[in-house]
């Protein structure tokens, strides 16, 4: 994981609210996935599965929108 030595520093508010927002689109594109999967998939281990991960994402959605109310 050497991505984040590539990474420009963030020098603003704006710029970091920015970069929160991007990364919520992401958790938001994930999620979007997972619920497509748990009506594609009928093998309950992997709803199961599935299931845990769409509620992390939840969560990280949720952390973000906090993080984006605390900056804008």
């Amino acid at each position: 994981m050497q991505w984040f030595w590539k990474m420009e520093k963030i020098h603003t508010k704006q710029e970091l609210l920015e970069l929160i927002k991007d990364f919520k689109a992401v958790e938001v594109t994930a999620r979007k996935g997972y619920e497509e999967d748990l009506v594609t998939f009928k093998n309950f281990e992997i709803l199961d599965i599935l299931k845990v991960i769409k509620a992390e994402e939840d969560k990280h959605i949720m952390i973000l929108d906090e993080l984006i109310d605390l900056l804008g």
